[in-house]
């Protein structure tokens, strides 16, 4: 499947966020600057999930406020009907 994906290999237009994001994991042929920014891109999904469940968790948690509802938009009055 991966080879189907990126038939110019992983070194050649390769994008190691987007295999982070979705779990594709690195194959052996990857070059060490592959390898690397695969695993810059690996840490940073980690620390994006775990701030992101942060502040689903906060979000979840939250009582609502007591606030009045707001006032109804102004409806605008019907033009007049043209003379003949």
């Amino acid at each position: 499947m991966a080879a189907e994906q990126h038939p110019g290999g992983y070194d050649d237009g390769y994008d190691a966020l987007m295999a982070a994001i979705t779990g594709e994991p690195l194959p052996p042929d990857a070059g060490p600057d592959t390898r690397g920014e695969y695993r810059s891109a690996t840490a940073d999904v980690a620390l994006l999930r775990e701030q992101l469940n942060l502040l689903g968790d906060a979000l979840g948690d939250a009582e609502p406020q007591d606030r009045p509802a707001p006032a109804p938009a102004p409806v605008a009055a019907p033009a007049p009907a043209p003379v003949p």
